[in-house]
């Protein structure tokens, strides 16, 4: 018996003890026992709450049926953690378990080697990544790090409110305890509350990241804070004058109003393309951190997979954004140059939105979307396809056109590699801007290439 072998029973056997605990709140039935108690565990993922709950479950599902499951089951054994078992053709029962308590938490398994994958709303702190260097190498590597949806952090709020769009200050404001009531911002006259993620949770760090640190608050005491991004979602639901922020497939029952950047004009509510676009100001990405050096062939045979098509289906159901490319005819704006707003006048946008690190490289999502684009121009031949860089804005104008060009110039040339000739390519400087310059998140949303195709 492998060790590997022997510690993936040992886990699915503490499991199996650990059921009498949680039996009575959360039925399992005696057959799911029976099957925990049989299962090998392939494989273990650990970290974040937004993945967890709904997505790595549907995911490992549809990867055992890829293995060849005849059956599947998703086995509840805590409030936030989930064994899926499949029973195979030759009556072995095969097993993923899931653990969802916040995303720092999948790092802290990483580095106690307690998982296998780690489950992330948010890119790894630098901090992570030292401390993890010795034993994994770099956790930002192309090899170690997956974007397998994007996703908004939708802003919520009672359904009844009249609040239809606030911006990321007025968001501070409410989060922060300066403001107390709706009417300070043209609503009802009624007092806020305010319901947040907790402190392990990546939904709380990213927003605490785009709204609260960058306005230079903190959340208030009197928030309400809550490990399940769904259980946030009922109380918001059903507290009049409440508010707080979720995962989007977790709205449900709530109101997702439009957010903008304090001082930037365009706001947008989250949906499908704005998201996709990255362009909605609270847009992130969900990642899985696996260790290229880690051993295990089943976690490396899924990496595999939820890049997949099939893999993407099961993000679209579980109404997260897919790394599937679409396309949407976009509103346009005054701030962009003219020049620019006649060229898209009869075009479509493409979902893809090229961003770049500080040096100028394609980040790991861009260098498997190059991939991706080229296919979806092949299997359409498209033929008018439009490539347009944008800068972040400094103090130099010509400068600020330079680096616009260089950028488009760069997936030009990438796309050509890949057997695709732009129509055309073009830089517009800093014109057009989506997010704040002030900040270093809102000047790399506003540093990328954009892609647009004629009609």
């Amino acid at each position: 018996m492998s060790h590997q072998f022997f510690r993936r029973t040992i886990t699915a056997f503490f499991i199996f003890l650990s059921l009498p605990a949680f039996a009575n709140n959360l039925d399992i039935t005696q057959e799911q026992a029976e099957k925990l108690g049989q299962a090998e565990i392939l494989f273990t993922m650990k970290g974040s709450n937004t993945i967890g709950e709904k997505l790595a479950p549907a995911l490992a599902e549809k990867y055992l049926l890829e293995l060849g499951a005849t059956e599947t089951d998703i086995i509840k054994t805590h409030p936030v953690e989930k064994t899926v078992v499949g029973t195979m053709p030759s009556g072995n029962i095969q097993a993923v378990s899931i653990k969802a308590h916040g995303s720092s938490t999948g790092f802290k398994a990483l580095a106690d080697s307690d998982t296998d994958i780690a489950m992330s709303s948010r890119r790894v702190k630098d901090k992570e990544r030292q401390s993890l260097m010795s034993q994994y190498g770099d956790l930002k590597a192309m090899d170690n790090e997956y974007t397998i949806a994007v996703d908004g952090l939708a802003v919520i709020i009672h359904p009844d409110l009249n609040i239809k769009q606030l911006n990321t200050k007025q968001l501070s404001m409410i989060f922060s305890g300066e403001l107390t009531n709706w009417r300070e911002l043209g609503g009802n006259n009624q007092p806020i509350s305010v319901f947040a993620r907790d402190d392990n949770s990546g939904t709380y760090d990213t927003f605490k990241s785009l709204v609260l640190k960058r306005h230079k608050v903190t959340l208030t005491d009197n928030a309400q804070r809550y490990e399940s991004s769904g259980e946030l979602s009922e109380q918001v639901s059903s507290t009049f004058g409440a508010i707080g922020f979720v995962a989007l497939p977790y709205v449900n029952k709530t109101k997702a109003i439009a957010v903008s950047e304090a001082g930037v004009a365009l706001s947008f509510k989250p949906n499908k393309f704005t998201v996709s676009t990255e362009d909605y100001v609270l847009s992130r990405r969900l990642y899985l951190y696996y260790p290229s050096n880690n051993n295990n062939p089943h976690a490396k045979k899924f990496m595999d997979f939820v890049l997949q098509n099939k893999a993407q289906t099961v993000v679209e159901k579980n109404n997260l954004i897919s790394l599937k490319v679409n396309d949407a005819t976009v509103r346009f704006n005054r701030n962009y140059p003219p020049r620019y707003l006649n060229m898209i006048r009869e075009s479509k946008r493409l979902s893809i939105t090229f961003h770049f690190d500080q040096n100028l490289e394609l980040d790991n999502k861009g260098k498997r979307d190059i991939a991706r684009l080229a296919e979806y121009v092949k299997n359409r031949q498209l033929k008018d396809l439009f490539v347009f860089g944008f800068s972040a804005k400094s103090n130099d104008a010509k400068k600020d056109k330079e680096l616009s060009e260089t950028l488009a110039n760069q997936i030009t040339e990438q796309l050509k590699n890949s057997g695709i000739t732009p129509f055309y390519t073009q830089g517009y400087g800093s014109r057009g801007a989506i997010a704040s310059n002030e900040t270093a998140n809102g000047k790399a949303k506003n540093q990328r290439v954009e892609i647009w195709v004629g009609r």
